[in-house]
């Protein structure tokens, strides 16, 4: 079943007119022609709507069925899905792990009254605001970091299961894999879990291993492990286009007709039949396919891994390395790769910028000290070639003198609470003030404080705004091509509660 069939009665010739716009004209022009290691992961090969303009439709073609009953069409893909994935059910989001995360959140809410949540610091800040518009009250493992390449590390099993005997949640929340590939020893936790604590429901955050099912080369995937219920973004690496993922849950302690509530209610009523029909054929293609495709991207990550081990300047950091300091890292995503640029004299923004501005080379995300490569499906040796030239002419350009290293910028490492998401939630807006940055040391914030990518905040509403984190925005602010997502993007001032 193949949901871009049912399109081929749309196809027609029509006369190709130029692009106008602003937006059609770069994506005509420039971003085709670009050397991606990032998000999305097409396979060129997959069945492909042949115009999405003439194609596009909506739910009142209703022989197609409806997406969000689901029927018709829509239930038989769903279907096929939860088979290739290992799941019980399965069902499409056109909002990416963004949108599943609400419509998980809010089932679990109605499911599990005063629900208590206990996660790992580095979810997307759609968990955040999710669990503040639902009254859940999340809380914390202890944020894990290597500052020397500025990522989140796993928390250890054990300071896991001693995070549920102290907080005693109903649900388990794990980010796995982390953004860098980075994997817990997922099996064995869950495992432990239904051992010692069978009613806690295991929820994993896996937007960056819709993929994993597909090989054993790779990490376990969160249903092969036992979880209860996943998120993916099928965008990053499965196949689907951008915004694109999928909700996979098993039966015994999710409730059906809550989370389909929730699917009903949050999904849009005019969702993107061309985003549905992507992830209907990335569902076919990894099903066929998936194996032989995974093994190309991990063959291109091996040959540009070694590659830029002779690239002055450039390091990769290995997971061999990242295992030495951190015993929690079970293993890896060898098709992501991160490569620690402070030997070059330029920070990992500066390294992105050139990369896009001068060749063309778009890398998935970058932070003071390293850049990350995701190598996607359409992937080639030719781009491994292109890059590998580029990063030898960036070691030989001359660097300026800055006014500061790469490793002043240290990620903060003890984050306070002061309110519950809850008490957050009720707050009122003449209980918000707006201070000076450099005023807001020991205030509370009232803003999420989000540096992108990879979208995970920094600063979470109730927290406090130490003089660490402080420090550490007044630094990162004024790094070239850093984006961060505040109320004031320069970081000049900051909501706090009055």
């Amino acid at each position: 079943m193949n949901l871009y069939k049912n399109f081929s009665f749309m196809q027609s010739k029509v006369q190709k007119r130029p692009a106008g716009s602003h937006l059609t004209h770069v994506l005509n022009h420039k971003t085709h022609k670009a050397i991606r290691w990032c998000t999305p992961s097409i396979d060129l090969s997959s069945s492909q709507v042949r115009n999405p303009y003439l194609s596009d439709t909506s739910i009142s073609y209703q022989s197609l069925g409806y997406p969000s009953e689901p029927s018709g069409i829509f239930k038989k893909i769903y279907e096929h899905a939860a088979v290739a994935y290992g799941a019980d059910h399965t069902l499409f989001s056109v909002n990416g792990t963004t949108g599943s995360n609400f419509i998980v959140l809010r089932a679990l809410s109605k499911q599990l009254p005063n629900l208590r949540i206990l996660a790992q610091r580095n979810v997307h800040r759609s968990v955040v605001v999710a669990c503040e518009d639902y009254g859940i009250n999340l809380i914390f493992l202890s944020p894990k970091l290597d500052n020397e390449n500025q990522i989140f590390i796993p928390n250890t099993e054990e300071q896991i299961i001693e995070g549920i005997k102290k907080t005693k949640p109903q649900v388990l929340l794990l980010t796995n894999p982390t953004y860098e590939g980075i994997t817990l020893n997922l099996k064995k936790i869950v495992t432990r879990i239904r051992n010692e604590y069978p009613k806690v429901i295991i929820f994993i955050e896996e937007a960056w291993g819709s993929h994993l099912h597909f090989s054993k080369k790779l990490p376990i995937s969160a249903m092969e492990a036992g979880a209860d219920i996943c998120v993916q973004s099928t965008h990053k690496q499965g196949g689907a286009l951008q915004q694109s993922g999928m909700i996979h849950w098993k039966n015994d302690r999710i409730n059906l007709d809550l989370l389909m509530d929730s699917y009903r209610n949050l999904s849009t009523s005019s969702p993107s039949f061309i985003l549905l029909a992507s992830l209907d054929a990335a569902r076919e293609m990894m099903e066929k396919k998936g194996t032989e495709k995974i093994d190309h991207i991990l063959t291109i990550a091996e040959q540009l891994r070694k590659k830029v081990k002779n690239v002055k300047g450039f390091e990769i950091v290995s997971t061999d390395k990242l295992k030495k300091t951190n015993p929690s890292i079970y293993q890896r995503d060898e098709s992501k790769i991160i490569i620690n640029v402070t030997q070059t004299g330029y920070t990992g923004f500066e390294v992105a910028s050139i990369l896009e501005k001068k060749y063309r080379i778009i890398v998935e995300k970058y932070n003071a000290n390293t850049i990350l490569i995701l190598v996607p499906f359409r992937a080639t040796l030719k781009d491994v070639e292109l890059t590998i030239n580029a990063l030898q002419e960036i070691a030989k350009m001359p660097k300026e003198i800055k006014k500061q290293t790469q490793m002043d910028l240290m990620m903060p490492t003890k984050i306070p609470r002061i309110l519950e998401l809850s008490d957050v939630a009720k707050l009122l807006w003449s209980q918000v003030e707006k201070v000076p940055l450099t005023s807001a040391k020991g205030r509370i914030a009232a803003e999420y404080i989000t540096p992108f990518p990879p979208g995970i905040p920094v600063t979470i509403k109730g927290e406090e705004l130490t003089s660490e984190i402080v420090d550490y925005y007044l630094k990162l602010k004024d790094y070239p091509n850093a984006h961060i997502s505040a109320e004031d993007k320069s970081l000049e001032t900051v909501l706090v509660v009055k």
